[in-house]
């Protein structure tokens, strides 16, 4: 199962990183002297991406984690007290 996620956020990385690079050669016209350099850039913005993607995925894994507890938590809560009143 991780080898899959690892798949998906590369490939997912390529496709914003090739975003990226667009972007940058759009906005700035970029002139490259070589294809050494273009290959540097596209390189430089999939790394950037793939940061990014990792960064928000750990970001979102470690909430996410709180977030079922404090849900199952209150989901008890919620039985707990439809029990307790239709006792009464």
């Amino acid at each position: 199962m991780e080898l899959i996620m690892e798949i998906i956020l590369g490939i997912v990385s390529i496709i914003l990183g090739t975003a990226l690079f667009w972007m940058l050669n759009s906005m700035f016209s970029i002139t490259y002297f070589g294809f050494g350099a273009m290959v540097s850039l596209w390189i430089g913005c999939f790394v950037v991406s793939l940061l990014i993607i990792g960064g928000i995925g750990k970001l979102l894994l470690g909430v996410l984690k709180w977030i079922i507890i404090i849900g199952i938590i209150l989901a008890i809560g919620f039985v707990a007290s439809k029990v307790n009143g239709n006792q009464e």
